[in-house]
């Protein structure tokens, strides 16, 4: 009978060579053979001994043969394992990163700025594309509605909220409405719903329909129907950097180049991967090879983080790149942008 000890021994040793094989095939892109790991790793185990252990590997379905006599790579699996269990991320690289990255973001205070800021800057240090999934803000309190004319049958009514975000909605407009009446009824209506939430605001402008007091039925009734829905919750995604991917070998096959520039140009499964992040736990999601849904891309992965402010959740940023790329450096650099960029827009500089 195997004692523990041994046991232990032997799962060290199939571990710390996995983890070989993987940091080989990272830099190279290449199967790699026992005699190359015999050199690199310091286990003083012949290449025989470690071809054992490589075929150990293969048939727990962590390495695979691309070919006969040509060595091994890491699977979507091995490499899951590798980034779950195995990978030290270097904490001098993770400081570094900080330092580099807030000296960045601390600059802007538009949220539109920094948020552009940190896709490039994500693009910019990892060399591939940089992401950011935006939610539209939660309209929580009206500040003042301004009405402003655009023809004669049309109003832009833009609906400010006391945390200074802005949401348009285009109204028609009664033909006897003129430009100055237009402005009379704007502070009207700002005293009416002046700091009140959505809820009040319906309250009021139903309150308001039944008296017509400014004789506006018909926009008081739009602005109704803005406030029971005002497209709350809605993401979309700003993205840099695509074009470096042409540049990474194992893009080179048109149909993962299609699929890719698909993928940014539809979103919808972008947008699947952004949700699974938010409802997550915090810290930073993988999505290796087959782990997503992303048609015709097992070449590819996605690392996205969230990030917060105000006690929510204000949308996630990350990378994609390909499934060949080094973890131990790429994570630490969406961790930190996304923690940046939490303090930046949560005003905790």
């Amino acid at each position: 009978m195997v004692s523990q000890r041994l046991l232990k021994s032997v799962k060290e040793r199939h571990e710390f060579i996995l983890g070989e094989v993987v940091k080989a095939y990272l830099d190279t892109g290449q199967a790699v053979g026992s005699r190359v790991l015999s050199k690199r790793g310091d286990l003083g185990l012949s290449p025989a001994s470690i071809r054992n252990a490589m075929a150990d590997l293969e048939q727990m379905g962590l390495l695979c043969s691309p070919h006969t006599s040509a060595g091994r790579k890491p699977t979507d699996s091995g490499l899951r394992y590798f980034v779950d269990s195995l990978m030290v991320v270097d904490s001098n690289l993770h400081d570094h990163l900080t330092a580099s990255v807030s000296s960045h973001l601390y600059l802007e205070r538009d949220i539109n700025q920094v948020l552009q800021q940190a896709t490039d800057e994500l693009a910019s240090l990892t060399r591939f594309a940089g992401l950011v999934s935006v939610h539209e803000p939660d309209f929580r309190r009206i500040e003042k509605i301004e009405l402003v004319p655009i023809s004669t049958e049309q109003i832009l009514a833009v609906i400010v909220s006391n945390k200074g975000e802005v949401q348009n909605r285009l109204v028609r407009r009664d033909t006897q409405l003129s430009d100055s009446r237009l402005a009379e009824i704007s502070r009207n209506l700002s005293e009416l719903l002046a700091d009140c939430g959505l809820d009040e605001a319906r309250v009021r402008l139903t309150r308001e329909i039944d008296h017509d007091r400014l004789r506006i039925r018909q926009l008081l009734e739009e602005l109704q129907q803005w406030a029971e829905n005002p497209t709350e919750g809605k993401s979309d995604l700003i993205f840099s950097g695509q074009s470096q991917l042409l540049k990474v070998p194992e893009f080179g096959v048109i149909e993962t180049v299609r699929s890719l520039f698909m993928a940014f140009e539809e979103k919808e499964e972008l947008l699947k991967l952004v949700e699974q992040v938010e409802q997550s736990e915090h810290g930073v999601k993988v999505f290796i090879g087959h782990e997503h849904a992303l048609v015709d891309m097992d070449e590819v992965s996605v690392v996205l983080s969230r990030f917060e402010g105000e006690g929510r959740i204000l949308g996630t940023l990350g990378v994609i790149g390909p499934k060949r790329m080094h973890y131990d450096q790429v994570l630490p650099i969406v961790d930190c942008t996304a923690r940046w960029v939490s303090r930046v827009l949560g005003g905790n500089h």
